[in-house]
């Protein structure tokens, strides 16, 4: 039985909570997702059609020795380019949107890193590497809704090779500030992580990442959950910008203020130069 939610713990011991995403959207979004793969497909075979392949694409064409070199490569491509739809479609897409597909975004669920972290290119092309092996009985996929039915955390064979999870997304944006908005677009867009160097140190791109993450999440988090979070993340950040810890700790708004500082970090991060522009700082921050 699939667990509602899964529990992260940062480096810095700290949580973060994710929901697991649910059967009937996951499903639903691969149905989406295998809607545009066939219109692609279909868009690929009018183009052979059109580019005079109509003739030579008949089953018994296929094991025909006297079709001529030019249509047996033009079939050999047109084979080639669906089977680089049919698996590169989720690839290309998890890689470029950060764990998402059209599909899974219209549904609101995304992959991350078992560490909480986006996925990248190897993790997408794992765990779609073991998509045909989900996929038995073919066009059933019976295996991989056993396997995912059965595991605790609602993984699929790819997920379980490539090491991630399938799990709910919502950004909250009617009750967070411009400035949220603003940073849930760049996150969506994949264009937010740099590291930011203080005054008393760095704060590396992987310690950009866990604060993402809390934003995230945070309009979903019980109230004292979320000022613990807040906290927990702003407070070592406190001495590398100069100030004191004390003067942050009993403040009413205190809360309110870790957001907007945090943002305010995610804003930076944003516009920060790449790192091999950058002069390295002194020391790395010591969060972790």
């Amino acid at each position: 039985m699939t667990d509602e939610t899964i529990s992260i713990a940062t480096p810095d011991h700290g949580t973060l909570e994710f929901e697991i995403a649910g059967l009937g959207s996951r499903f639903a979004a691969h149905l989406v997702d295998l809607l545009l793969i066939g219109l692609l497909m279909g868009a690929l075979v009018l183009i052979a059609v059109l580019c005079g392949l109509g003739h030579a694409l008949s089953m018994d064409d296929f094991f025909r020795d006297d079709i001529g070199w030019e249509r047996s490569w033009g079939i050999a491509l047109l084979i080639l380019a669906l089977f680089l739809v049919l698996w590169g479609y989720y690839v290309f897409f998890e890689t470029l949107m950060r764990g998402s597909t059209p599909g899974k975004r219209h549904f609101g669920v995304r992959v991350i890193r078992e560490d909480g972290l986006p996925i990248g290119f190897r993790e997408a092309a794992l765990r779609n590497l073991v998509r045909a092996a989900d996929g038995f009985p073919p066009p059933t996929y019976v295996l991989g809704g056993i396997v995912l039915f059965l595991d605790r955390h609602g993984r699929r064979l790819g997920d379980m090779v490539a090491g991630t999870l399938v799990v709910r997304e919502r950004f909250e944006l009617e009750s967070s500030t411009a400035a949220g908005a603003a940073w849930a677009a760049r996150v969506e867009s994949g264009r937010s992580r740099q590291a930011v160097t203080l005054p008393g140190g760095t704060l590396s791109a992987g310690q950009i990442d866990l604060i993402e993450q809390f934003l995230n999440r945070r309009f979903e988090l019980a109230a004292a959950r979320r000022d613990a979070l807040a906290w927990h993340l702003t407070a070592p950040l406190l001495e590398l910008m100069g100030e004191t810890r004390a003067a942050w700790e009993h403040r009413p708004d205190r809360t309110a203020e870790c957001e907007r500082l945090l943002l305010e970090l995610i804003d930076r991060s944003r516009r920060a130069p790449p790192a091999a522009s950058r002069v390295p700082a002194a020391a790395p921050a010591r969060w972790f």
